[in-house]
């Protein structure tokens, strides 16, 4: 108590304190503002699941049954504003919010204990005010949480072990384990060792510092092999793949230069002072090196310097530069190097380092301008250097628009998002899932469908999810896996529908059930989505029931009926007439899928013509269109095809007409061509168009099989089908 009375004696320090309220206060009315607005997007969705799980279970035990490791501290501290607050978006933010407000104050100290309060109050103001800053303090993943517990681990470390401050060095540990649960790049803070071997020489072998550090390494480890061996469910992108092979071979690549790079795009000014630094430092410790019997805090500076025979640097400022330098090459060396939000944990350090080389260059202009105008006056210096220094800041620091600021927290769902400070570059539009999910939740009946492009965000606000839509094939994200012939998501353990038939083949097989479809901005990206699928939706209009606030997403409803097929397939392919199989006035027709001309009857389902040879079926359905004017006469189709041995089960065929099963056949187990032959009734038939569906129990490509490289999804080779009128 005497202390703090005894501190705020001095005016200086009741200044600091007010000027710091002043920026704290700012930075939380700048993120707390209008929060609970926009929809859950992106991941948010897996914070919602892992913290909803914590409060079910005690830990993130997702609906499939696999837990959710990663992230996995940060649920816990979503959980508490949950209980208190509710289930509601706002409850998942806050916490960033928190620790956004966190951030501007740890980096004040940071800056205060190696440098100055000319450098921390600088570097706070900057996390603030930067848009960057606010917009991801905003945001429900885990972006400002672990930025927070970064930088507070940083603090603590240097406070702990280049300060000697033991109580700090139990926190610096403590953090350095807790940082990487909340996000697994946090292991990275064990590279501050290596920088105090710098700092401590001989000394660095103490027992202080290495059981703390052995300490660290062994829980770090612990926490790789966990993620290896173990994670089924939001892995990294930096490994494919679980073992240590996929780990070595993740991280054995040249270091990419993306990140110096989108600094230098997004904060051009800064990343120049920043990077004109590393000379600053140099000429700092030659000056330091000169002149011996100079004292750092003669520059205002609180440095500590390392006397290297006749060579003196600063080591506070190098602890800035190579800490940044460091983790930034080594997070390089993985697959996620095109996205500035593995960033951003870091770049509280290089605004510090920023701030720091704009205070040396302050000092030295502000003792010319003394030395100019003949003053020696400690006050007189001091404001010149302060004048300099805030002049110098306002002109070279980039991000910082309180306009831009001020208007994210009232940004609507249909504005353009600025891709620099979005949590992905690739979304340009905060998208709507809550309007639609909402509906669904609000409208459904207990046995009613839900069909989802957005598998985290939907379950939320609909409280349920049936099936996720997604047939695309990112290299780096594949959250699903093989369950048989199923593909089956990784976290609500739900079928996925990866082809347009199977899409199909749900809204017609279920056709006593109600069917909600939730879309987004994916189902406009062919890289997410199939555009059949949207062709497929646009035919049925009438059976869209909303656009939500982004102008993007969807709602769709497809309600129960009493026969027939809910969705007709001439529709959906709008076949043309040369693409068409005609049997109008013809007894017998014989269709050769050995010949080249047979392709353009591959609706679809099928790869090319293998002249001589036959036409492969792929995937689990295929597709043709029969003409038929004789619609009172019974058919016979006689079908001679071999399958592809999976070596595992016996391939099935099930043939269809109009919807209505015709046949099924099973091949014994053998690459021979077999021939089936099926009637088809004249009741199932109609006049003009007819479809004739195959579906196959399997497929399989011959490189999984180690017959060749081909990497196509292969089911039954068609050689012949022969169509003949019935008497």
């Amino acid at each position: 108590m005497i202390k703090v009375k005894n501190y705020f004696k001095d005016i200086s320090n009741i200044l600091t304190f007010v000027f710091l309220i002043i920026i704290c206060v700012a930075g939380f009315i700048f993120r707390f503002r209008n929060l609970g607005y926009l929809s859950f997007w992106g991941d948010d969705g897996h914070t919602f699941v892992g913290t909803m799980s914590i409060l079910k279970y005690g830990f993130p035990k997702l609906p499939s049954g696999n837990i959710l490791w990663h992230g996995i501290f940060d649920y816990y501290l979503k959980a508490l504003p949950v209980l208190i607050f509710g289930v509601k978006e706002f409850s998942f933010r806050i916490v960033s919010v928190l620790s956004g407000v966190g951030t501007i104050i740890a980096t004040y100290f940071i800056g205060k204990e190696l440098a100055n309060k000319y450098v921390g109050f600088l570097g706070g103001s900057i996390v603030a005010f930067s848009t960057w800053y606010v917009q991801f303090s905003r945001e429900a993943r885990y972006y400002s949480d672990y930025q927070f517990f970064f930088i507070l681990s940083f603090l603590f470390f240097y406070l702990g072990f280049v300060k000697d401050r033991k109580p700090f060095r139990v926190l610096a540990a403590i953090f350095m384990v807790l940082t990487p649960l909340v996000h697994g790049v946090g292991i990275t803070l064990i590279f501050l060792f290596i920088v105090l071997i710098f700092y401590k020489g001989g000394n660095f072998f103490k027992k202080e510092i290495i059981i703390p550090m052995l300490l660290v390494i062994f829980l770090d480890a612990l926490q790789i092999i966990n993620q290896v061996f173990f994670w089924k469910v939001g892995r990294s992108f930096y490994t494919q793949g679980t073992g240590i092979r996929a780990l070595v071979k993740a991280y054995l690549k040249l270091p990419d230069p993306f990140y110096f790079k989108i600094i230098n795009i997004m904060f051009p000014k800064m990343y120049y002072v920043f990077m004109a630094g590393i000379l600053i430092f140099i000429i700092f410790a030659v000056f330091l090196s000169i002149r011996k019997k100079s004292n750092t805090a003669d520059l205002y500076l609180n440095e500590n310097i390392v006397n290297w025979g006749p060579v003196r640097w600063p080591f506070n400022m190098f602890m800035i530069y190579l800490t940044f330098i460091i983790i930034a090459v080594f997070l390089s060396l993985g697959r996620m190097y095109s996205q500035q939000r593995y960033i951003y944990f870091l770049m509280p350090l290089f605004i510090l380092g920023f701030s720091y080389v704009i205070y040396l260059a302050s000092l030295l202009a502000g003792r010319l301008i003394m030395k100019i105008i003949r003053k020696r006056s400690v006050k007189a210096s001091g404001i010149s250097i302060t004048i300099v220094f805030v002049i110098a800041a306002a002109l070279l620091v980039n991000g910082i628009n309180p306009k831009e600021s001020w208007a994210i927290a009232y940004k609507k769902h249909n504005e353009k998002v600025d891709v620099m400070y979005s949590i992905s570059n690739s979304w340009n539009v905060h998208w709507d899932a809550a309007t639609g999910g909402k509906y669904v939740a609000e409208h459904m009946q207990a046995d009613d469908i839900v069909i989802t492009v957005d598998i985290y965000n939907s379950p939320p606000y609909t409280g349920k999810v049936d099936y996720w839509l997604w047939t695309g094939n990112l290299v780096s994200w594949a959250p699903y896996h093989n369950e048989g012939s199923k593909v089956i998501d990784d976290t609500y353990g739900i079928e996925v529908i990866r082809s347009l038939m199977a899409f199909v083949n749900i809204l017609n097989e279920n056709t006593n059930k109600n069917i909600w479809i939730l879309t987004n901005q994916s189902l406009f990206t062919k890289e997410h989505v199939d555009p059949s699928i949207r062709k497929l939706l646009d035919n049925y209009k009438e059976n869209q029931v909303l656009t939500a606030r982004d102008d993007a997403s969807r709602l769709y409803y497809f309600p129960k009926i009493s026969s027939g097929q809910r969705v007709m397939l001439d529709k959906v392919f709008n076949p043309a007439d040369e693409n068409i199989i005609k049997l109008q006035g013809k007894e017998e027709v014989d269709f050769d899928f050995r010949n080249d001309a047979a392709g353009k009857y591959y609706i679809y389902g099928f790869s090319k013509v293998e002249k001589g040879v036959g036409t492969w079926a792929t995937g689990d359905t295929s597709i043709m269109f029969l003409n038929i004017d004789d619609v009172n006469s019974n058919y016979e189709f006689n079908v001679a095809a071999r399958p592809l041995d999976n070596k595992k089960e016996r391939q099935k065929v099930e043939v269809l007409i109009n919807g209505n099963k015709v046949s099924e056949f099973e091949f014994s187990q053998t690459n021979e061509f077999s021939g089936f032959e099926f009637m088809v009734s004249k009741q199932l038939l109609k006049s003009g168009i007819n479809d004739l569906v195959f579906k196959y129990k399997y497929s399989t490509t011959p490189k999984e099989l180690n017959i060749s490289n081909d990497g196509r999804k292969l089911s039954v080779l068609f050689q012949k089908i022969n169509i003949k009128k019935l008497p």
